[in-house]
């Protein structure tokens, strides 16, 4: 044997016994484009050659377990808004209406609903600064995933002031844990409860009923079920919807006169249904709220649940059609890990299905996302209170925390991509190019790498340098992710 030979042999053996990782081929800017698209606000300065450095995995991993990912920076623009740290009855007892407003002049009544307006804007602050600013980018677009997923309104009653906290106590921390401890803290949350109406069920055979004339309200068990866990085809009958109903009496929210008796979850007894029922094939008890507890966990745990998050999740990041062979590995993989929504995460992003080419630069932004993806790439800081930015997601029709049903946003195509669409984000981005103070161009260039098409490219070359950064903007490299 040659020492040509002898040394390919050498060098194969040698590969053979490297980690997997050491084995990749270096990714493509295109690639690295891709990921960073799809599992975070979009790149910005620095950002391809940051995953490029330090591999695919290794990122992916860091922002899959994003307890280090911190930025001083961001805490104190934080810290600066005061109700992100408020309770539910501090909430109360500074931003509820009394209930004697209608007694008040126009001028008084419209200065309280400016003030209690002031939980919203800074709420939706919040969201904007985190998802441009935060290093830990994918816990941030799955708080917005979860969010939308568990969708609640502002401007319905006392969710304005609670919907701050709704997200920071029942979504943020399990945006990356447990589906079923997601399930059960927005379960939990006065503002679901509210917002869904729950805390109106009663059976219609208690004491309680009988002195209000009050009964069973189904909507919660509806939603929990057809959008929250099981899916419309989901194998449940409206029967089943009924029967939840009854099993979810009298869990809602307590009704102490007092902000800190009121803004609190309770199980009222009173209010409950202690018949036995069949629910999904399953004998149900009637007992105390641990019957309640049964059912979430049921729901949490059973196959049509994890075929369903493994489709929202898939048609999210991969395509509004996602292929059935990823949702089935998403679903597999939600059943062998308890339903860990990083561990899904992770066999979605190490799946073929999310690199095929067939899929990148095929979803159109929706508002929020361009937005946040124009400052991010532009290398631009929001301004101190966002509330021109927050107006510009408004007018582009993705009002933060204003979505009225429980289905929330759409975040397919259908939804957002039309020619009204395409020209308000052409009009924002002009405007955006005249008042920022420096030329984003070369920020906006670098932060996308060389993705642009030849058309793009030439379009650019050729005009005036203070088109540029509209032209940049309104790219269909860049509308599309």
């Amino acid at each position: 044997m040659n020492k040509r030979k002898r040394f390919i042999l050498s060098l194969g053996v040698l590969l053979c016994c490297l980690p997997a990782q050491a084995q990749q081929v270096m990714p493509t800017d295109a690639q690295i484009l891709h990921l960073l698209n799809r599992a975070s606000f979009g790149p910005t300065v620095g950002d391809i050659d940051t995953v490029r450095r330090i591999g695919i995995d290794v990122w992916i991993n860091q922002q899959l377990h994003p307890q280090n990912l911190t930025s001083p920076e961001l805490d104190g623009r934080l810290d600066a808004l005061p109700s992100l740290k408020m309770s539910l009855p501090q909430l109360a007892d500074t931003y509820e209406l009394p209930k004697n407003i209608k007694d008040l002049s126009e001028d008084e009544q419209k200065d309280l609903r400016k003030h209690q307006n002031e939980i919203v804007e800074e709420a939706a602050q919040a969201k904007i600064l985190r998802a441009t600013l935060s290093p830990a980018q994918l816990q941030e677009v799955m708080v917005d995933f979860w969010f939308n997923h568990f969708n609640i309104f502002a401007e319905k009653g006392m969710d304005k002031w609670m919907i701050g906290a709704y997200e920071r106590d029942a979504i943020r921390p399990y945006a990356l844990g447990k589906f079923g401890d997601l399930l059960n803290a927005t379960a939990h949350h006065p503002a679901m409860l509210f917002y869904l109406d729950n805390w109106l069920n009663t059976d219609p055979n208690s004491v309680v009923a009988k002195n209000r004339k009050i009964g069973i309200n189904e909507n919660y068990a509806r939603e929990i079920m057809e959008l929250h866990t099981l899916g419309v085809n989901g194998g449940y009958s409206q029967t089943d919807v009924t029967t939840l109903a009854h099993i979810l009496t009298g869990w809602g929210i307590s009704e102490g006169k007092e902000a800190d008796q009121r803004t609190h979850f309770m199980f009222d007894q009173r209010r409950h249904d202690y018949s036995n029922y069949n629910w999904l094939g399953y004998r149900i008890n009637g007992g105390n709220e641990s019957e309640v507890e049964t059912v979430f966990y049921i729901l949490a745990h059973h196959p049509s649940t994890a075929h369903h998050i493994a489709y929202q999740l898939a048609q999210y990041f991969v395509a509004d059609e996602p292929p059935q062979s990823l949702v089935d590995k998403m679903a597999a993989s939600y059943r062998d890990h308890d339903g860990s929504i990083a561990e899904v995460l992770d066999t979605m992003f190490h799946a073929p299905e999310f690199w095929d080419t067939r899929y990148a630069q095929k979803k159109f932004k929706p508002p929020f996302r361009y937005v946040v993806s124009v400052l991010r790439a532009s290398h631009v800081e929001p301004a101190g209170d966002t509330k021109i930015l927050q107006g510009a997601i408004n007018q582009m029709g993705e009002p933060l925390y204003r979505c009225l049903t429980p289905n929330g946003y759409a975040n397919t195509n259908d939804q957002w991509l039309n020619s009204d669409a395409l020209l308000k984000r052409i009009d924002f981005a002009e405007r955006y190019a005249n008042i920022v103070t420096t030329d984003p161009s070369p920020a906006l260039i670098q932060s996308m790498g060389d993705n642009w098409s030849v058309d793009t490219a030439k379009a650019i070359n050729n005009a005036a340098p203070k088109l540029r950064p509209a032209l940049l903007l309104s790219s269909p490299e860049f509308v599309y992710y």
